[in-house]
């Protein structure tokens, strides 16, 4: 786990905004009236603003202050789903890959540049893809790919971006107005067979389609960290994994829980404003058992 943070600033006007926002922050009583802070106060300083997040020496993550999602993790130092960085550090050493799925602007692919020897980032959005590019263009293990995750390659789809809030993008449905179309890719396509990859999947509403598309990354061992959202009672994408007797499906945020039924799954999911973060992987998957390993060493550490 990171120990050491540390923030740079873009300029001296960022670092006015940054405290400025930081006193906001104070006060801003919902995530979402604090994005509103971001916003408006961004409109008063240049939108190229920006503060740098460093984690111990692993490269800096370029956040815009008028983000109003990305911000609140800069601010305070406060930690981004520590359950994923506990895995992507124990899963270090024991594969080559990480698979940044919905990667938005390339904060798991900065974070794990230094302890896999490739990675995939694949976004789907034009204008988060650039950011994207601009967060990674120095890592040259990082292969970024402009696409959509799901079943097949080559299928064209539309696709939403939220304005005010760019990491609910998604795919659109049949109801839904899109902004632009794009390109889809599968898992298997990514992974090379007989790869047993560690797999990080945030893909809002179309991880059932990004699971079929995975199916031989599973079967050779990869182990997915991917949402199961407070917001879905019925639990949509661990019912389909469960569907399969041989995959195992276990709850990280202190220490592994292994939890076979939708029941259990859904009384984790105490916060229906909140994505939770599950992992899944064959009984037999050695990457699983080595991240469960280093898990168990940790707690008996205390």
């Amino acid at each position: 786990m990171s120990r050491n943070v540390t923030i740079g600033f873009s300029g001296p006007a960022a670092r006015v905004q940054y405290w400025l926002l930081m006193a906001l922050f104070r006060v801003a009583v919902t995530r979402g009236l604090f994005g509103r802070f971001a916003r408006g106060l961004g409109r008063l300083f240049p939108a190229a603003n920006a503060v740098f997040v460093r984690h111990d020496r692993e490269p800096p993550f370029k956040i815009y202050l008028n983000d109003g999602y990305w911000t609140r993790f800069a601010l305070f130092h406060t930690a981004y789903e520590p359950e994923v960085e506990r895995v992507l550090h124990l899963a270090a050493g024991h594969t080559n890959v990480f698979c940044d799925l919905g990667a938005n602007k390339g904060y798991w692919s900065v974070r794990a540049a230094p302890h896999f020897a490739r990675i995939h980032a694949v976004e789907a959005s034009t204008e988060t893809f650039a950011t994207l590019v601009e967060n990674t263009r120095d890592l040259p293990n990082v292969t970024r790919h402009k696409r959509a995750i799901h079943s097949e390659t080559g299928k064209k789809l539309q696709f939403l971006n939220v304005p005010l809030s760019h990491a609910s993008a998604r795919l659109a449905d049949a109801t839904e107005g899109a902004d632009e179309t794009v390109e889809t890719i599968a898992i298997d396509d990514l992974i090379p067979p007989g790869t047993a990859a560690l797999i990080k999947l945030d893909v809002e509403g179309a991880e059932i389609a990004a699971f079929d598309g995975g199916k031989r990354a599973l079967q050779d061992g990869s182990v997915f960290i991917y949402e199961d959202h407070g917001n879905d009672p019925d639990c949509l994408p661990s019912a389909h994994l469960l569907g399969n007797v041989k995959n195992c499906i276990y709850f990280v945020a202190n220490k592994p829980e292994n939890l076979s039924s939708i029941d259990a799954i859904r009384a984790v999911k105490t916060d229906r404003y909140k994505g939770y973060n599950f992992l899944v992987a064959r009984q037999d998957s050695a990457l699983l058992k080595a991240i469960l390993e280093g898990f168990a060493n940790r707690h008996a550490e205390g």
